[in-house]
């Protein structure tokens, strides 16, 4: 199943009933075909990496650490992110932080000052989205935990780390990240996850991408907004 799933998202683009069990089995039947016809060139921030199955959301990381220390782009933006911040303009060090991670989405540093940014004024479900990304991704806990636990108590919530998370697995079975929430949602055409309670409540509770899919393509949302694709399925299995 697990290849399966891999290629649904990876043909599913970016709501009638919920889709059922036998038209998911017939979606990841019918997907291989169609990438075969027009295969798609992932961007280095495709988190599936479908097109290098064997890199993993830690190989990922790395990358991204890696690289992101090279790019002119990225290295710009934080600049002048960290000059805003250091000015106390909080606004524009959120925007130019903004722009790198749209760079380098899986940068957990920066993710945690994106947060940091967020946090000062006064924007603490989104503060809290953020953190719960860096920890995602492997932060490392004095640098995250404190911060995180206190948003999550101005949410009503709370936050106990009870263990460092697994990076060394298929991004697929990583905790999910705000990028892979973002990037399941338009994969999907599930657009409601612009909404930041929801995707704040997607990282609280789901304990990997999979299941964040597994949960989107339950959705009305998801079959009304890919119906072609779905009588696709239908019709080429009577």
């Amino acid at each position: 199943m697990t290849g399966q799933t891999d290629e649904v998202i990876s043909i599913v683009g970016a709501e009638d009933p919920y889709v059922d069990a036998q038209t998911l089995a017939r979606l990841a039947e019918v997907v291989p075909a169609a990438t075969a016809v027009a295969p798609f060139i992932a961007p280095p921030s495709r988190f599936d990496m479908a097109w290098q199955p064997s890199v993993t959301r830690a190989g990922q990381i790395a990358r991204t650490m890696d690289r992101a220390r090279s790019d002119d782009r990225f290295l710009g933006a934080i600049a002048r992110a960290d000059a805003a911040r250091d000015a106390g303009h909080w606004p524009e060090a959120l925007q130019e932080y903004g722009m790198a991670l749209q760079l380098w989405p899986l940068h957990w540093g920066y993710c945690i000052q994106y947060a940091h940014m967020a946090k000062e004024q006064g924007s603490h479900l989104l503060a809290e989205i953020w953190y719960r990304s860096a920890v995602a991704l492997g932060a490392v806990p004095d640098m995250v935990d404190p911060h995180l636990a206190y948003v999550a108590r101005a949410n009503g919530s709370d936050f106990v780390r009870c263990a460092t998370p697994d990076l060394d697995v298929a991004p697929m079975l990583a905790p999910p990240t705000v990028h892979d929430l973002r990037l399941l949602g338009a994969l999907t055409r599930v657009r409601g996850l612009s909404d930041e309670a929801w995707m704040l409540d997607l990282l609280r509770h789901m304990p990997d991408n999979r299941a964040v899919l597994m949960q989107m393509l339950q959705m009305p949302e998801f079959a009304r907004n890919n119906r072609d694709l779905l009588d696709i399925v239908q019709a080429d299995h009577g």
